[in-house]
């Protein structure tokens, strides 16, 4: 980035501009060409679909606002430019109330700026400076782990029913590389022992697939089924009979119910940022690329739509 200089005119005004964020026109041929790889970007990381959907049209909504100012570059990005960014939607009205616009409204644009800033890091090598705060801030999200930390993961389940659990958990999201969906939606026979594989009913785009399974994977989820998930099942009059997760009232495991179990135990393994699930995911993507395995492989292993989209793995190593 460019060394600002002492005599730069600071951008100043209300943002008045009253139409849909996704609907504002972006000039900059460099802008859209990172809109367009920053909303790939987050969907092939497993984000929500709310957020892929909603961040690309605030962080349009960033880039309309520097182009009213004359830069269409973002090397011409600096951190204070965010703040009076951040500045001018305080001032602005909303449409329906014409109240304020809240302070949870201005968190999602700087929050979306933020994880851009991760976005051109990865796949860019560019660094921009996203150090505005509205309050707080957001914790750091984890992209990835490391083939150490993921051993410290399995190392942290222990032999009891819930150490049995978490390393069933491990070995869905992780060894099958499920995302989140398709990890709480497992039924129990879904694990398929004949032919070594893990079938995914509905996953992204309501596409089916079958995921191969290595013989660790397999013992871990046949250990959970014989030990946990039968003792639960025996405990319950009624139970949620197709699910393979089953929490300690019988019912499925919820995504979030997951993820809560995999914060404590990353804490336990010394890993103290949040993890959220589709890290998992991006993790042994990651390690098979790192291992020699081929796109086209990974792909098909992943679920993706296109090779575009496990493509960007390749920027990220």
């Amino acid at each position: 980035m460019e060394k600002q200089s002492s005599n730069q005119a600071p951008i100043c005004g209300p943002f008045s501009e009253q139409t849909t964020n996704r609907y504002l026109i972006i000039k900059s041929n460099e802008f859209n060409d990172y809109l367009k790889g920053f909303e790939q970007w987050l969907r092939v990381l497993g984000y929500t679909r709310s957020t892929v959907y909603y961040f690309p049209g605030y962080l349009r909504s960033f880039l309309y606002f520097l182009e009213k100012h004359g830069i269409q570059r973002l090397g011409k990005v600096r951190s204070g430019h965010i703040r009076q960014f951040l500045s001018s939607l305080s001032k602005r009205a909303n449409m329906k109330t014409g109240n304020p616009l809240s302070k949870n409204y201005l968190l999602n644009h700087l929050n979306a700026i933020k994880r851009f800033s991760r976005y051109l890091a990865d796949c860019h090598n560019c660094i921009l400076d996203s150090s505005a705060k509205v309050t707080a801030g957001s914790p750091v999200i984890r992209k990835w782990l490391t083939i150490e930390e993921i051993k410290c993961l399995y190392d942290s389940c222990d032999c009891t029913l819930g150490g049995i659990t978490n390393r069933a958990i491990l070995s869905i999201f992780y060894g099958l590389g499920l995302r989140r969906s398709e990890g709480a939606g497992l039924d129990i026979n879904d694990i398929l022992n004949s032919e070594g594989v893990a079938y995914v009913r509905k996953g992204k785009f309501n596409k089916e697939r079958y995921v191969p399974m290595t013989d660790s994977i397999y013992g871990d989820l046949e250990k959970y089924v014989k030990t946990v998930r039968t003792k639960l099942i025996n405990r319950f009059q009624k139970f949620d009979e197709q699910a393979f997760l089953l929490s300690e009232k019988g019912k499925r495991y919820t995504g979030n119910a997951i993820y809560d179990r995999i914060q404590h135990l990353a804490k336990n393994a010394g890993i103290i940022t949040p993890l959220p699930l589709h890290s998992l995911r991006h993790s042994i993507a990651t390690h098979l690329l790192q291992s020699g395995m081929s796109l086209e492989s990974i792909s098909s292993f992943l679920g993706h739509e296109s090779l575009e989209s496990t493509q960007i793995y390749t920027h990220i190593l």
